[in-house]
């Protein structure tokens, strides 16, 4: 690609960025999710419990410059991290906050650089068609809000092309910062554990020394207590919030009460687990490549659930790009919808319909530079995503935003922060209207085209190109 037109690409994802920043610090939320991991770590770091209400609040409601996160009408934002994650943001906790969100700002931008690199060597692709990829969605829907996709993405990149060389240092490095987010690490670890020999010491080890951390640093009740109490009051707090892509969101939205819903999620999680890792163990294999065993168990972990925001979601993106440019036929089609689907946040378009420009440029960019499609390929489906984006604001427009109070069908431990936070999620929340489902519903038909293309090319050997990217050790 020539460099005024790489150029001009960069400068256009800088300015959404911009743009998200100064929105986001408006509404006083800018970096808001970084706020409360920073307050967990630091209540954590003075002897307190950082899932309860009261320290973490006292946190989260100190006055802060630039429009940085600050609570609201005693509203926690909840830490539901364990104790070994939180160590980490403990060392954040050392520093004043605004210098702290300063110093996780550049982390997040220097690591979604790292995410492109890796991501590009990993799948043969350059890292501007990478950039290409994640532009409008970490510019909207991660970096504004301080989320922690940057880090797992390019542990998970990185952790990949380690994996392919065998089980090593940088391997283990990355592993421990996918487990910051436990429910993308398990299915990692058992894929690795099972399938591959020589990652079952170094996985097994690795988990002991997380547990070792955990039990230090608040001690085992406080371990315990984040299985027992934490957990299942936060994925209960956000059951009907709009921004949820759950299968706990889909089921409370087609009127299943709370413990159902909530059963539902569990219970999809349980089977994209088990899915994800015989389907990595399959693919690893049909494709003697090692680093499906990381991707593709990370992908399906983020395919519904019973708690999972669209941040997460786009962890499920170098999956879908190494199996592009390893299939063709069917699977490659599965991929390349399951590239442009699951890669712009179309949901963001109902709060904010001047995203429609970004997110159909972006549509257009993914499918000339990330698939290389031809310029009237990218302008048909970059027409397609304005008329789909101009029917969801019709309608949004025309039934209004459909918020209804959540009647929570759970008691919530009033000392956690979960209380107060599904107090604040049950004004803004309705899983009944057309306004919150249509634009959910490319993003759910990406994964799913994702998992399919994955399991049709295991089972299609025609699918499989012979373009190896990298030698793959043995030991798969």
């Amino acid at each position: 690609m020539r460099k005024p037109v790489l150029a001009a690409l960069v400068i256009a994802a800088c300015a959404v960025l911009a743009w998200q920043l100064v929105v986001n610090a408006q509404g006083r939320m800018l970096l808001g999710d970084f706020r409360a991991f920073y307050c967990g770590g630091a209540t954590m770091l003075h002897g307190a419990n950082p899932y309860n209400a009261g320290p973490l609040l006292h946190c989260e409601e100190v006055p802060q410059p630039f429009g940085l996160h600050t609570a609201r009408d005693r509203v926690d934002l909840p830490a539901p991290f364990p104790g070994y994650a939180l160590a980490l943001f403990a060392i954040f906790a050392l520093l004043p906050y605004p210098i702290a969100a300063a110093a996780w700002f550049v982390l997040l931008v220097a690591c979604t650089a790292l995410a492109c690199a890796f991501t590009a060597r990993l799948t043969g692709r350059p890292a501007y068609a990478v950039l290409m990829l994640l532009a409008v969605a970490f510019s909207v829907a991660v970096i504004p809000y301080g989320e922690l996709a940057p880090i797992i993405f390019a542990a998970l990149a990185g952790g990949a092309l380690a994996l392919r060389r065998g089980p090593n240092a940088p391997l283990i490095a990355a592993l421990a910062i996918i487990a910051l987010l436990p429910h993308v690490a398990l299915p990692v670890f058992l894929a690795l554990f099972i399938w591959n020999r020589p990652a079952r010491m170094p996985v097994a080890v690795l988990c002991v020394a997380l547990a070792a951390i955990d039990l230090i640093t608040g001690g085992p009740q406080l371990a315990v207590s984040y299985f027992t109490r934490v957990l299942p009051n936060h994925a209960a707090s956000e059951i009907g919030f709009v921004t949820q892509y759950s299968m706990t969101w889909f089921a409370q939205g087609l009127g299943a009460p709370d413990g159902v819903a909530l059963a539902a999620g569990n219970i999809s999680y349980l089977v994209m687990v088990v899915l994800g890792v015989w389907l990595a163990g399959a693919a690893a294999r049909r494709f003697a490549d090692p680093a499906f065993l990381l991707v593709i168990p990370a992908a399906l972990a983020v395919t519904f659930g019973s708690f999972i925001h669209y941040s997460e979601i786009t962890l499920a993106f170098p999956a879908a790009l190494l199996l592009y440019v390893r299939t063709r036929g069917t699977a490659q089609n599965f991929a390349a919808a399951a590239l442009v689907l699951v890669a712009l946040p179309w949901q963001s378009i109902i709060t904010q319909p001047g995203l429609v420009a970004p997110v159909v440029a972006g549509t257009i960019a993914i499918v000339s530079v990330v698939l290389r499609g031809s310029v009237q390929s990218s302008l048909r489906v970059g027409l397609g995503a304005a008329l789909f984006c101009a029917l969801a604001i019709v309608l949004a427009w025309h039934f209004g935003p459909q918020t209804a109070p959540h009647a929570a069908g759970t008691a919530f431990d009033p000392l956690l922060a979960e209380a107060s936070w599904a107090r604040h999620i049950s004004d803004q929340t309705s899983s009944s209207g057309l306004v919150w489902w249509i634009p959910k519903l490319p993003t759910w038909i990406g994964l799913v085209a994702l998992a399919l293309g994955g399991a049709y090319a295991v089972a299609h050997k025609d699918d499989v190109t012979g373009v190896v990217i990298e030698h793959a050790p043995a030991g798969t």
